[in-house]
């Protein structure tokens, strides 16, 4: 019994990697009817896409680099 409990709570490790991603467009997206965002997408130097939201009052620069935490 013990060895059955203690097998289902074994500690997991996360393995992800920082990759530099750029901002490459802005839209903007109705998510809720009353609350427009911007739908920022950035792409990573293999060309990969990745999705974030931001509010509208929160400016950004098209070319723009940021860090993003990517599984492996």
């Amino acid at each position: 019994m013990v060895i059955a409990l203690f097998s289902c709570s074994s500690p997991r490790e996360l393995q992800a990697e920082m990759v530099s991603a750029q901002l490459v467009k802005i839209d903007t997206v109705f998510r809720y009817a009353n609350s427009p965002k911007q739908l920022l997408t950035w792409r990573d130097d293999n060309h990969v896409d990745y999705l974030t939201y931001a509010p509208l009052n929160n400016s950004f620069l098209i070319g723009a680099r940021m860090i993003v935490l990517v599984k492996r």
